[in-house]
C-alpha cells in the first residue's frame, strides 16, 4: 500500500472536523467546560482518529491520558486496570511514589470482590491414637469491604495534579455491554459534579446515544457528531500529500476520486492508493481505480447484504432503486427501525429528501444484483433422473506448532463433496489402479497434492500468499467447502518454513476458546521463540501467556490459636477467609499481539498467526479476532493474522466487530479478503491431467473432461472422483471414458449416506429450496428486489455455507451434481409442487416434503 497518504490512524494530512451545522468537533488545547464528550458517527467517519488527536494533544501539553477500547468480552474495569497499571511507572516518575500510592490501591481494588470470612471454634479432648473433636463455624463476612469503582479511580487520578488535565478515553463504545454503558454514564455524571480536572472522551456509532439512554435513562455527554467531509476537504486530503511528494496528478482524476469517496476519508484513501499503484491519478487512472475497488469490494457488499434483516433489505432495495420508502409494503414501524439501523451501519445516509446509498460501489452492486428477471420454474408433478451430468457455468507470512484438529459443528455439517473426498482417503493408500501406480502416488495427498494449481482472482492477481504479499495485516481466505482454503494456509505455512519465520497455526472450535488454542500452540513453540529471539524474549512471552491463561482463583488463608496440653485437651479459635490477593484481570489477545509485535519488530522478522475453519468459531472468538485485527493494524508491526472460513464468515465477522450493538465497524473493510471461487473447467483440468501425465497413466481426454465436468469446479470432489476412477481403471487401458462414467456413478452411490445425512439436517424451507434447485440444471432464478426474495435468501444461508447450494448473480444452483441426481431420484414419486416463494398462497409455510417410499430417513441410514 502506498504511504503517500499515510494510514487511517496516521494520515499524511488531516483536516479539522465539523458537524452538520459547521461547528468544530475536534478537541482544542482549551478543553470544554463539559467533562464528558462523545464523538458519534457511522463507521469510517473518523471517530477513532479524533481520539488519536486527543492523545496527541495530551502528549504535547504534558497531560495524563489513559485509553482503552470497550469490548463485549470483558468489563471496562478490567481494561482500565491493565491500562493504568501499565502507566504506573510513568506516573511515579512524574508525581512521586507517595502521591501515586492511593491510585495504585484504588486500581488494585477496582476488580476486588467482597472477601468471605468465617470464624470458628473447636475443642479437642484426648490423646494417643484417638481424639474427640467438637467444633462450630459461622459466617463473619464484613459488609464494608466492597472494593472501589471507576469513580474512585478517576478521583485519584484527578488528585495527582489539580492543575493538569487527565483524559480518560474509551473507543468503540458500541461494543460495550449495557452494564458498561450504565457505568460510563455514571462516571460522566460524577466527573461533571466533582469539579476535578478529569475528562471522559468516548467514541461510538450513531446508535450509541440510544443505547446510553436505554442503559441509564440520562445523557451526561456533550455529543459531537462527525459529518461527512465536504468535497473541498476531501480534495485537500489528496492534493496536499501529492504536492509534498512531488507526484503529478490531473484535477479531473482528483475530482473523480472525490466524488466516488462521497465524503468518506477512508474510502478516498483506498481509491487513491489503488490509482497510484496502477496508472496514477489521471482521469483514466481514477476511472480504472474506482472500477477495481468496487470489484474487490463485492465480497464485502455481499456480506453486508447477508447480514441485513428482511426489512433492512427492503429499505436498501428501495433506496437503490430511488423508490419512495412509503411505497414499501409492511409495517412502517419495522421499516423505520430498519432505516435507522442502516444509517448506523453506514450503508445509507439521510438527506433532506430521500436517503441515499453511502457507497457508490454498493449502490451499483445493489442495482446489478437486485435487477433480475422474474423467476420461471417448470410446473411438473414429477422429476426424472438426469441422463447425464452437465458442466457448471462457466506479504510476508508465518509456522505452525499445532496440528490442525478437524471438528464439525452440529449446526454446520460438512458438504457432501468434501466429506466424500475425505471418505476416499483409504483408497489412496490401499487401492491399486495399475502396475506401479496407485491413486496416492498419482494424485498425492489432500494437503500435499502432486500438482498444485495456482489460483487467481478476477483481476488475474495470485491468491496465494507465497505469490502475492498481504495488502494489510489481516488476510482472510473465503470460499465454498472444498475450494482449498486450508491448502492456502498450508502454502503460507510452507513459505514461513522456507524463510525461517515463526508461524503459529490453530483451528477454531466451538468446544474451546480461541485463546486456549493459541496459548497451547505458542507454548509448544517457545523453544523456537528462544532460538529466534533469545531467552529474554521467550521468558517475557511465557509470562504473558500465563496471564492470558489465568483464571479467577479463590485461594483460602486462615489463622488459629490453640490453648491447652497437646495430646490431652485443647481449645482452638480460628478464622478462615479468602486470600488478600486482588482478583487477576489477566490479559487478552491484544496484549499478546503487542508482545509478539515487539519481539518480531526487534529482529525485523515476520510472524504469522493462522486460524483455520472460522465457521466453527464462536461469536465470542470472532469478537476477539476483530479486536486482534484492529490492534495489529494499529501497531504496524510485522505480525500478520491469516484466517480461513466460508463465504458467510465475512458477514459473521462484520456482526462480531460491532460487539454488543451488532453495528459493524470498518475494521473488516480493511481485511485483505481473498475469495476462492469455483474453478472453471479449464482451470481444473490440469489438476488431473498433469498428475496422470507425470505418472504415465494411460488416459483419454474425454475421460478427463467428464470427471472435470462432474466435479463442477470443486477440487475436492475432483480428487474423490479421480481416486474412484483410478481404483476402477484397467491396468492396460488406464482411464477411459466408460471408466470415468462408471466412477462417477459409483462415487455418487457411495456418497448416498452423506447426501441423506445432509438432507436430514435441513429445515423444511431448506428442503423446499433444494428440491426446487434439483429440477433444472440452471437452478432457481432469484426473484427481483421484492419481499418474495428475502425468504429465499434466508433459507439459502445454511445450504450456501455447507456447500449444498452455489449462488450466481441470477440463480441458486446445486453445487454437487451428485446431490442433484440423488434428489431427483429420491423425489421422483413424491416431488413438491414448485413455487416461487417458500410460503403457500394463504401465507402458511410450505408443507414438509414426503420422504421417498414414505419411509423414515433413519431407516435408510
Amino acid at each position: 500500500m502506498s504511504q503517500v497518504f499515510g494510514t487511517p490512524r496516521l494520515p499524511a494530512h488531516a483536516v479539522a472536523r465539523t458537524d452538520r451545522l459547521g461547528r468544530a468537533v475536534t478537541l482544542a488545547p482549551v478543553l470544554p467546560e463539559r467533562r464528558a464528550i462523545l464523538f458519534t458517527g457511522p463507521p469510517g467517519a473518523g471517530k477513532t482518529r479524533e481520539l488519536d488527536h486527543a492523545a496527541e494533544l495530551a502528549e504535547r501539553h504534558g497531560w495524563t491520558a489513559i485509553r482503552v477500547e470497550a469490548s463485549a468480552r470483558e468489563p471496562l474495569e478490567h481494561r482500565f486496570t491493565r491500562a493504568i497499571g501499565a502507566d504506573l511507572g510513568k506516573l511515579r516518575r512524574e508525581f512521586g511514589g507517595f502521591r501515586v500510592r492511593k491510585l495504585r490501591r484504588a486500581v488494585r481494588d477496582l476488580t476486588q470482590r467482597q472477601r468471605k470470612v468465617q470464624h470458628g471454634a473447636e475443642v479437642r479432648i484426648g490423646g494417643g491414637p484417638v481424639q474427640f473433636v467438637t467444633k462450630k463455624q459461622w459466617d463473619a463476612t464484613p459488609l464494608d469491604n466492597l472494593g472501589t469503582t471507576l469513580h474512585d479511580v478517576a478521583d485519584r487520578l484527578g488528585e495527582l495534579s489539580p492543575d493538569r488535565p487527565v483524559l480518560l478515553m474509551v473507543d468503540n463504545v458500541d461494543a460495550a455491554s449495557p452494564y458498561d454503558l450504565a457505568g460510563l454514564s455514571e462516571l460522566a455524571e460524577h466527573l461533571e459534579n466533582s469539579g476535578r480536572p478529569v475528562w471522559l472522551v468516548a467514541a461510538g456509532g450513531t446508535m450509541t446515544t440510544s443505547r446510553l439512554l436505554a442503559a441509564s435513562q440520562r445523557m451526561p455527554f456533550e455529543l459531537r457528531e462527525l459529518a461527512p467531509l465536504s468535497d473541498p476537504e476531501l480534495t485537500s486530503l489528496l492534493t496536499v500529500p501529492l504536492d509534498r511528494a512531488g507526484i503529478p496528478y490531473e484535477q479531473a482524476g482528483v475530482s473523480s476520486l472525490v466524488r466516488s469517496a462521497n465524503g468518506d476519508p477512508g474510502r478516498l484513501r483506498t481509491l487513491a492508493d489503488t490509482a497510484l499503484s496502477a496508472d496514477g491519478i489521471t482521469a483514466g487512472g481514477a476511472a480504472a481505480a474506482i472500477e477495481r475497488v468496487h470489484s474487490r469490494s463485492a465480497v464485502l457488499y455481499q456480506a453486508r447484504w447477508d447480514k441485513s434483516t428482511n426489512p433492512q433489505k427492503a429499505v436498501l432495495a428501495a433506496v437503490a432503486a430511488g423508490s419512495p420508502l412509503a411505497d414499501i409494503p409492511g409495517q412502517w414501524q419495522q421499516l423505520d427501525e430498519a432505516r435507522q439501523e442502516l444509517v448506523a451501519r453506514g450503508l445509507i445516509r439521510e438527506t433532506t429528501d430521500q436517503p441515499t446509498i453511502t457507497d457508490p460501489g454498493m449502490h451499483s452492486w445493489l442495482k446489478k444484483t437486485l435487477t433480475q428477471p422474474a423467476p420461471h420454474l417448470p410446473h411438473h408433478p414429477s422429476l426424472a433422473p438426469a441422463a447425464s451430468i452437465t458442466s457448471a457455468a462457466s506479504t510476508p507470512a508465518l509456522t505452525s506448532s499445532a496440528s490442525p484438529v478437524s471438528t464439525v459443528s452440529p449446526a454446520a455439517p460438512p458438504s457432501p463433496a468434501r466429506t466424500a473426498s475425505l471418505a476416499s482417503t483409504s483408497s489412496l493408500k490401499a487401492g491399486a489402479a495399475g502396475p506401479g501406480w496407485t491413486a496416492g502416488r498419482v494424485l498425492g495427498t489432500t494437503r500435499a497434492p502432486s500438482y498444485t494449481v495456482d489460483r487467481k482472482d478476477g483481476e488475474g492477481r495470485p491468491i496465494s500468499l507465497d505469490q502475492r504479499v498481504p495488502g494489510g495485516t489481516t488476510v482472510l481466505f473465503t470460499g465454498e467447502p472444498g475450494m482449498g482454503k486450508s491448502r492456502e494456509l498450508d502454502r503460507a505455512q510452507g513459505l514461513a518454513a522456507r524463510e525461517g519465520w515463526i508461524a503459529v497455526r490453530v483451528e477454531a472450535s466451538s468446544r474451546e476458546p480461541l485463546e486456549n488454542r493459541l496459548i497451547r500452540a505458542i507454548s509448544q513453540d517457545l523453544d523456537t521463540v528462544r532460538e529466534h529471539f533469545g531467552a529474554s524474549a521467550a521468558r517475557t512471552l511465557k509470562k504473558d501467556l500465563d496471564q492470558l491463561a489465568g483464571r479467577t482463583r479463590r485461594p483460602q488463608a486462615g489463622n488459629e490459636v490453640r490453648v491447652g496440653v497437646p495430646g490431652a485437651f485443647q481449645v482452638v479459635a480460628k478464622e478462615q477467609h479468602e486470600s488478600e490477593e486482588p482478583d487477576e484481570v489477566g490479559s487478552n489477545l491484544n496484549e499478546l499481539a503487542d508482545r509478539l509485535g515487539a519481539i518480531s519488530a526487534a529482529k525485523g522478522e515476520p510472524l504469522l498467526l493462522m486460524v483455520d475453519n472460522l465457521d466453527n468459531a464462536s461469536d465470542r472468538d470472532l469478537v476477539a479476532l476483530t479486536e486482534l485485527s484492529a490492534r495489529l493494524e494499529q501497531n504496524r508491526q510485522p505480525v500478520f493474522l491469516i484466517a480461513a472460513g466460508s463465504n458467510q464468515t465475512t458477514s459473521r465477522l462484520l456482526e462480531a466487530s460491532g460487539g454488543q450493538a451488532g453495528i459493524e465497524t470498518d475494521v473488516v473493510t480493511r481485511f485483505d479478503i481473498r475469495k476462492l471461487e469455483p474453478f472453471t473447467d479449464a482451470e481444473l483440468r490440469p489438476a488431473l491431467a498433469e498428475p496422470l501425465r507425470q505418472a504415465a497413466v494411460p488416459h483419454t481426454p474425454e475421460a478427463v473432461d467428464h470427471l472435470v465436468q462432474a466435479a463442477n469446479g470443486n477440487p475436492a470432489r475432483l480428487r474423490a472422483l479421480a481416486t474412484t476412477a483410478l481404483d476402477l481403471a484397467d491396468p492396460t487401458t488406464g482411464l477411459t471414458t466408460p471408466g470415468a462414467h462408471q466412477a462417477t456413478t459409483r462415487h455418487n452411490e457411495s456418497s448416498r449416506p452423506l447426501y441423506e445425512a445432509a438432507w436430514h439436517n435441513c429445515t423444511p424451507a431448506e428442503k423446499s429450496l433444494l428440491a426446487q434447485a434439483a429440477q433444472t440444471t440452471t437452478g432457481i432464478p432469484l426473484p427481483p428486489a421484492t419481499t418474495s426474495r428475502w425468504p429465499v435468501e434466508s433459507a439459502a444461508t445454511r445450504p450456501l455455507t455447507q456447500g449444498l447450494l452455489r449462488a450466481t448473480p441470477t440463480h441458486l444452483t446445486l453445487a454437487d451434481p451428485g446431490l442433484r441426481t440423488y434428489l431427483q431420484t429420491r423425489l421422483t414419486h413424491a416431488a413438491p409442487q414448485p413455487t416461487n416463494q417458500l410460503t403457500t398462497a394463504n401465507g402458511r409455510p410450505t408443507p414438509r416434503i414426503p420422504e421417498r417410499g414414505d419411509r423414515s430417513l433413519k431407516l435408510n441410514r
